[in-house]
């Protein structure tokens, strides 16, 4: 069951993620990729997330997080305006995800996250300070 429940979360993930590759939107039209993103649980922490940050610089604001399972570990990519960025120490329990990092070059931010429905809530921490996450997992057709 567990096998089965990843393998569809995977291919829901594939078809969200090619959602943002294409400018056609053909994936949506139809019904089976619909029901496929139905069955993972609304509470997940697994997909695309666009977020917006509080008391951060112009090019941290706003993002989106890809949150994906191989086996029994999580990735994260945080994707912003100049790039790129890959989440480390990846921690995940029950709906909340944690994870760290690094940006120009060693300054480290730790992000504490909650996911509610297809909200995602929570706080990153820096040497500079305290930051709100605000989310909405993004679903096809979007």
């Amino acid at each position: 069951m567990k096998t089965i429940k990843f393998i569809v979360q995977v291919i829901a993930l594939c078809v969200v993620l090619c959602s943002f590759t294409t400018t056609e939107n053909y994936p949506y039209k139809n019904s089976v990729a619909k029901e496929t993103i139905a069955l993972i649980s609304t509470d997940s922490v697994l997909g695309v997330w666009k977020y917006t940050m509080t008391n951060v610089d112009a090019p941290y604001e706003k993002g989106m997080f890809f949150i994906t399972q191989k086996g029994d570990s999580y990735d994260v990519a945080v994707k912003l305006g100049t790039g790129m960025l890959t989440g480390q120490d990846v921690v995940v329990k029950d709906n909340g995800i944690n994870f760290n990092v690094n940006f120009e070059g060693l300054k480290r931010v730790s992000f504490v996250l909650v996911v509610e429905n297809d909200k995602i809530v929570g706080e990153s921490y820096s040497a500079i300070g305290t930051s709100e996450i605000f989310g909405v997992r993004q679903l096809p057709g979007q």
